[in-house]
C-alpha cells in the first residue's frame, strides 16, 4: 500500500506545473468551502458566494496563465539544447519579454557557452587547416627530394655502371656490376614509386582525373582486384578548376580507401567514381569485399586512416560518408562543396 501511494505521489508531482497550481488552488477552495459551511450556520449567501467564486476562479486562472508565460522560454531551452545534441551549434535561444529572470539568465549563459564553443571550434579548425596545410608542402617538398635529387642521383649511379660494365674485361667483375645496377635501377624504381606515394606530383600538372588514375595503376597488382575509375563528363571538367587544397582532400580519400579495400576487404574489384553536380564533387570508392563494423574500426589502422579522412572532408566543408556492414562491402562516399571551390578558385586568382 505504501508503495502504491508512493507511486501516486510520484506521478503527481511529475504533473506539469499549470496543472499543479490547477489543483493546489482547486483544493484550497474546497478546504475553504468546508470551513466556511463548518463555520456557517445560517442561510447560504449565494450571490456573495457566486462572486467570491468566480473571483477565486479568475485568479486561477490568471496565475496559471502568468506561470505559463513565464515558463514558456524553458520550451526554447529545450528545443535549442536539442538542436545543439544534433550537431546544429549555431542555434541560439531566443531573447524574451516575458520570461522569469532566472530563466533569462540561464538562456544568456547558455547563447554565451555556445559563443564560446563556436570560437573555440573556428580556432581548431584554423589550426587544424594549418597543419594540414603544412603536412601537404613538407610532403610535397619531400616528394621534389625524392623524384630531383635523390632519384636522379641514383639514375646517374646506374649510368656510371652501365659504363664500368663496357670498360671491364673481367667476366666475374662484369657479372657483379650487372647485379648492383639492377639492383640500383629497382631501387631507383621504389625512390619513384615512394615520391609519388607521398606527394603525386601528376595531381598538380595533370589535376585530379589523371591522377586518380595514375593512382589506380600504381596501386594494382597482377593477382590482387580489379580498380576501376569512371570519371563523367561533367567531372572532367569540372576538377580541373577545384583548387590544389580540395583536389589533394579528394585524392586522399581515394587512396586511404582504396589501401584499405586491399589490405582488408578481400574485394574482387574495386571502383574509383569522380562525379560532379551544381552543388560539388563527388568521390565514391566501392568495393565488393566482406565490409566491416563500423563501431569497431576505431581499434585498428583503418579506422584511424578512415578517420583522418573524414576530418580531412570536413575541414573543406565538405561531407563525409562510409556505408558497410560485414559481409556487405564498403562504399566510402566524399563530397566538396561546389561554391566553396568556386569561392577558393576566385581567390587564388590575380
Amino acid at each position: 500500500m505504501n508503495r502504491r501511494a508512493t507511486n501516486i505521489v510520484r506521478r503527481l508531482l511529475r504533473l506539469p506545473l499549470a496543472v499543479k497550481l490547477a489543483g493546489a488552488n482547486a483544493l484550497l477552495l474546497l478546504v475553504a468551502l468546508g470551513v466556511f459551511r463548518g463555520a456557517y450556520r445560517g442561510p447560504v449567501p449565494w450571490p456573495a458566494l457566486t462572486i467570491a467564486g468566480g473571483a477565486l476562479a479568475v485568479g486561477i486562472a490568471v496565475n496559471i496563465a502568468l506561470v505559463t508565460i513565464a515558463l514558456g522560454p524553458l520550451h526554447d531551452l529545450h528545443a535549442t539544447a536539442l538542436r545543439v545534441s544534433q550537431g546544429d551549434l549555431e542555434a541560439r535561444v531566443s531573447s524574451s519579454l516575458v520570461a522569469d529572470p532566472e530563466i533569462e539568465r540561464v538562456s544568456t549563459t547558455l547563447n554565451a557557452l555556445l559563443d564560446r564553443v563556436m570560437a573555440e571550434r573556428t580556432r581548431i579548425r584554423e589550426l587544424a587547416v594549418q597543419a594540414i596545410r603544412s603536412g601537404d608542402r613538407e610532403r610535397a617538398a619531400l616528394a621534389s627530394e625524392l623524384h630531383d635529387s635523390t632519384a636522379q642521383s641514383i639514375a646517374g649511379l646506374s649510368y656510371q655502371l652501365i659504363a664500368a660494365e663496357r670498360m671491364s674485361t673481367d667476366p666475374e667483375l662484369t657479372t657483379r656490376l650487372v647485379a648492383v645496377r639492377e639492383a640500383a635501377n629497382r631501387i631507383l624504381e621504389e625512390v619513384r614509386t615512394l615520391s609519388g606515394t607521398v606527394y603525386p606530383r601528376i595531381l598538380d600538372d595533370l589535376g585530379l582525373a589523371s591522377a586518380l588514375r595514375g593512382l589506380a595503376r600504381s596501386i594494382a597488382v597482377d593477382i590482387g582486384p580489379e580498380i576501376r575509375v569512371e570519371v563523367t563528363d561533367f567531372a572532367e571538367s569540372t576538377v580541373k578548376q577545384l583548387p590544389a587544397e580540395s583536389a589533394a582532400v579528394l585524392y586522399r580519400v581515394a587512396q586511404e580507401s582504396i589501401t584499405n579495400a586491399l589490405r582488408h576487404s578481400k574485394a574482387t574489384c574495386i571502383v574509383v567514381r569522380l562525379d560532379g553536380s551544381a552543388s560539388g564533387i563527388t568521390l565514391q570508392v566501392r568495393d565488393d569485399g566482406v565490409g566491416f563494423d563500423l563501431d569497431q574500426t576505431g581499434q585498428g589502422a583503418a579506422g584511424l586512416g578512415l578517420f583522418t579522412a573524414r576530418e580531412r572532408v570536413s575541414l573543406a566543408h565538405g561531407r563525409f560518408e562510409v556505408v558497410t556492414r560485414p559481409g556487405s562491402g564498403t562504399t566510402v562516399t566524399a563530397t566538396i562543396p561546389a561554391t566553396l571551390a568556386t569561392a577558393t578558385s576566385r581567390r587564388a586568382s590575380p
